[in-house]
């Protein structure tokens, strides 16, 4: 989830300061998706998100498998990585890009499942803005590091919404923006889906005023 901040911060974007988590909020059974039967969580806006464009993993024991693209995410302690990448279109050069990790429980899911084993201990990474993956990314052959460290590791669990980063889309507008997440003690796979409930990484669009309550207010 935090690899969604990972990425606007290395453009510069970050109104916090950089890797810094913004909120943790429970995924409450209250607060529906698109409307209150599906039994998922109010967080993205039709039309005003946007689904990874690029999903692969690589491998620290394999270091020159290239996976292809992903639909799902994969993590395993000090070996698979996952890497992500947006599209930011040219046109939201004016809106707030808000990067967020939704991760409901096993039981709020409909159309998609996850695998989660360890104390859930998560590291993400930005590359550089405009270098993004493709079918020949592997661990020797990553994209382009960004302008900032890791962040510190974080704790993520079920049951939460993950806001990571909050900042203008204006440096990301007509580019892609990608970063890698990874752990060390903990292995974790989910299929990135937004049919019914969504679970996975996303970068949510706003306008006016960033970081609105529903994205940014709960406990930190």
């Amino acid at each position: 989830m935090k690899l969604i901040v990972s990425l606007i911060a290395s453009l510069g974007l970050a109104s916090a300061a950089p890797f810094e988590l913004l909120s943790k909020r429970a995924l409450g059974d209250h607060e529906w998706a698109r409307s209150k039967r599906d039994g998922c969580p109010a967080y993205l806006e039709e039309g005003q998100y946007e689904f990874p464009h690029y999903i692969t993993q690589i491998s620290a024991r394999e270091p020159d498998r290239a996976f292809g693209s992903q639909l799902s995410g994969v993590v395993t302690p000090n070996d698979v990585s996952s890497v992500f990448s947006f599209d930011v279109p040219a046109d939201r050069a004016d809106a707030n890009c808000t990067l967020e990790f939704l991760f409901p429980r096993a039981d709020q899911l409909r159309s998609s499942a996850f695998s989660y084993d360890g104390p859930g201990t998560f590291f993400f990474t930005g590359y550089l803005a405009g270098s993004c993956p493709g079918p020949n990314t592997t661990f020797n052959n990553q994209p382009t590091a960004g302008v900032f460290p890791p962040f510190p590791p974080i704790h993520m669990e079920p049951g939460y919404a993950y806001t990571l980063d909050v900042g203008p889309c204006t440096f990301a507008a007509g580019t892609c923006v990608a970063g890698v997440t990874s752990s060390n003690d903990t292995t974790f796979s989910f299929f990135q889906d937004t049919d019914e409930c969504a679970i996975g990484i996303y970068n949510a669009y706003s306008y006016g005023l960033p970081c609105p309550v529903e994205y940014c207010g709960g406990d930190a």
